[in-house]
């Protein structure tokens, strides 16, 4: 007599149901470890080349705008 377990058979329909489920838990996992290190190297960089914001808008040039209304009243 055979000592196999006859109830852990899958059929076609549920092997390529786990086979979907696999590929989908490891696409996750590949995608959260390339954010993880992806976003750790953005971080790295911001850290080192951080400014405080008045610093950062000090070098940007000042805009001079037009009023709007002053050209329709004309």
């Amino acid at each position: 007599m055979s000592n196999f377990n006859q109830d852990h058979i899958f059929s076609k329909a549920e092997k390529i149901y786990m086979l979907c489920c696999g590929l989908i838990i490891a696409g996750c996992m590949i995608w959260v470890t390339y954010a993880y290190f992806e976003y750790r190297v953005i971080n790295g960089v911001w850290q080192t080349t951080f400014v405080s914001p008045k610093e950062f808008w000090k070098d940007v040039p000042e805009v001079k705008w037009k009023p709007v209304l002053e050209e329709f009243k004309g």
